[in-house]
């Protein structure tokens, strides 16, 4: 994954989604079972099996979204910006710093309230989609940081540069005259 030379400068996992409506489902399934085995017996008697026929499914793609919401990661080095993730089917996808002309960040205004935002690399292939962080701008300003390091003059500071003066070569001030009209129409 990193290469020789390369730094790990930030590991970022992106905001979570579609976990919000699974965990509440599963928190108004287990109140309706609960309660349900107060009023009624029969309800009471199977209460394990509503249990997990009820909150069951849910549960299960609470699980499966936090997984997957868990394996993504966008990791900014010295040299490059890497995408990875992936549960059962890992991808990775990675652009050069040098590479980015521009970052920007999209928000709507409920993002911008809860400071999140989707960040887009601008390329001269074309807009490359990061994900949806939290803190955008930040992430924005550490590849904005990392591009100005990597464009920077390679050229130690304590370098020092001699003046080596061009050869003389020899040319002519005036160009030759091939014949006697030419020369008078030249003189004047």
């Amino acid at each position: 994954m990193m290469r020789a030379g390369e730094v790990k400068i930030i590991s970022v996992t992106p905001v979570s989604r579609g976990l919000v409506r699974p965990l509440l489902f599963v928190v108004a399934a287990t109140a309706l079972v609960v309660v349900g085995a107060h009023r009624l017996s029969i309800i009471h008697q199977h209460q394990t099996v509503l249990a997990f026929a009820l909150v069951g499914p849910f549960v299960v793609v609470a699980l499966t979204r936090a997984g997957r919401w868990r394996s993504h990661k966008v990791h900014v080095t010295n040299r490059r910006v890497i995408q990875e993730g992936g549960v059962l089917r890992h991808h990775s996808t990675s652009i050069e710093i040098r590479d980015v002309v521009a970052t920007r960040v999209d928000q709507r205004v409920a993002e911008r309230l809860s400071r999140r935002g989707l960040v887009v690399l601008e390329t001269v292939a074309g807009p490359f989609v990061l994900a949806t962080v939290r803190h955008p701008a930040a992430l924005c300003r550490v590849i904005d940081a990392e591009r100005v390091d990597e464009s920077s003059d390679p050229v130690p500071l304590d370098t020092v540069f001699s003046f080596e003066e061009p050869e003389p070569f020899n040319f002519e001030g005036r160009p030759r005259r091939r014949d006697a009209r030419r020369r008078h129409e030249w003189d004047g």
